[in-house]
């Protein structure tokens, strides 16, 4: 016997956009019936219920804060669960825009059976703060209907579940409600009385549609159900409480969605290079903002650091209603220590600080020099990509500046010459020869010098010793 178990989230909007806002009585009506359809604990309180007509709230409750039901929401938040729930289960199936169809019977003997099964799933839920009801079934169809009744029934025997089932009053039935007035005319009143009913019987009294949820609901027909395959990059959704107008306040969800990153990463050991942050406007077309860690990065408080010194060179011209980050290079996660024992402790390794230069500066103001055989000075030196090794060309014992102009400049100060001279002829196979005498001179302000004399006697300034 298949076994399956069903989590159903019957206000998912109110709990993936306004968890942290549980002071204030909040609702989410159906603009369409402006009826209630979600309500926080602080709204029923005032007497506030879900069905209830949105004047009767109001007159209930006078500071009742009310938001539209918005079904993308709920079908974006329900994808995340999905993401978020297969770290720990394989076989899920989205039921949008309210709930998840898990299959337990593969993942019983990974677990060792059905409670510890359960236990892990509850346990990853509980970062998430949702509210679900949940039930296990002989059929997904069975599933279904007793997590919706909020049964809360977890266990593998199908006695126990078609008890349960036969309790439920027909009313419950995901079936047209001509149908169930048609049932209960005839004395149906209960799934107990419709199961009982022999299919050839419900087959010449109703049509198919009827003939077809009674046999998935019993298991004799095939339910289809196609499962989730998660992305293969990470990509998290979330909606503001309210519209943010500077970058400062976004410190609270960008580190929700930072955590779920890298429980994303931990659990593939790898590590990100590069995010995207998509900031949502109302009426404006989204900002995109890349975030870059040059050694790689998975922990939520390191990508928090970095983020932080990008934004503050970002301007906002329309306020965030929401946000989106997606994984966008990554790569497996490889050790930075030598020995067991021995990892770095409290000191920050050259990438970290290229990392840290970038998201301060701008990832374009930030290279590493890279020398060239090239004799010529000017040309012996390039800008690369800091996260790049670059070999050292050595110089034997000659002397040369820390500092090198791009190109010489007239020598104006007054100078002595101490060791010199140093003959360079050299760039004749691209035109570009040269025929210099280089010298080391000491200015009359104490500053050490690299300057040279070309054949034309004519003196330039080429270096600066540090």
């Amino acid at each position: 016997m298949q076994s399956w178990l069903y989590l159903h989230f019957p206000s998912l909007q109110l709990d993936a956009s306004f968890s942290e806002q549980i002071e204030k009585p909040l609702a989410i009506v159906d603009s369409t019936r402006f009826k209630i359809v979600q309500c926080n604990t602080a709204a029923k309180s005032q007497g506030i219920e879900v069905g209830m007509g949105l004047g009767s709230a109001s007159t209930l409750c006078s500071q009742l804060q009310v938001h539209p039901y918005n079904i993308d929401i709920e079908r974006k938040a329900l994808l995340n669960t999905a993401q978020w729930l297969y770290m720990v289960t394989s076989d899920i199936s989205l039921f949008p825009p309210q709930g998840l169809l898990l299959k337990v019977t593969d993942m019983l003997s990974l677990y060792e059976g059905l409670d510890n099964y359960w236990q892990n799933v509850t346990q990853h839920m509980q970062s998430l703060s949702l509210t679900y009801s949940y039930s296990t079934g002989f059929s997904p169809s069975s599933a279904i209907l007793l997590s919706q009744s909020s049964t809360k029934l977890i266990t593998l025997d199908k006695a126990i579940m078609v008890d349960a089932l036969h309790k439920l009053p027909i009313s419950m039935a995901q079936i047209a409600q001509k149908d169930i007035e048609k049932l209960q005319r005839i004395g149906v009143t209960s799934f107990k009385d419709l199961l009982t009913m022999p299919i050839q019987e419900l087959a010449r009294r109703f049509h198919i549609e009827l003939v077809n949820y009674v046999g998935k609901l019993t298991g004799q027909f095939k339910h289809p159900i196609e499962f989730y395959h998660p992305p293969k990059q990470f990509e998290c959704y979330q909606e503001l409480l309210f519209e943010i107008e500077t970058l400062q306040r976004l410190d609270k969800p960008l580190g929700k969605v930072l955590i779920k990153l890298e429980n994303y990463l931990r659990l593939r050991n790898q590590v990100g290079y590069e995010l995207e942050l998509l900031l949502h406007h109302r009426d404006k077309k989204d900002t995109s903002i890349s975030f870059y860690s040059a050694e790689g990065d998975y922990l939520a408080n390191r990508w928090l650091s970095l983020s932080y010194l990008t934004l503050e060179s970002v301007k906002l011209d329309a306020p965030i209603q929401a946000l989106t980050l997606r994984l966008v290079r990554y790569n497996d996660l490889e050790s930075t220590s030598k020995d067991l024992f021995c990892g770095l402790q409290g000191q920050q390794t050259p990438l970290e600080l290229i990392g840290f230069l970038q998201a301060k500066l701008g990832r374009d103001k930030v290279s590493k020099i890279a020398h060239l055989h090239d004799p010529r000075p000017e040309n012996a030196i390039v800008l690369c990509d800091p996260t790049k090794p670059v070999s050292f060309v050595s110089s034997g014992n000659k002397l040369r500046p820390s500092f090198i102009l791009t190109q010489p400049e007239p020598l104006q100060d007054e100078v002595t010459l101490l060791q010199g001279p140093e003959r360079l002829m050299t760039g004749w196979w691209d035109g570009n020869d040269i025929i210099r005498d280089y010298f080391i001179a000491r200015s009359q302000q104490g500053r050490w010098l690299w300057v040279f004399r070309n054949q034309n006697k004519q003196w330039f300034l080429h270096g600066l010793f540090s």
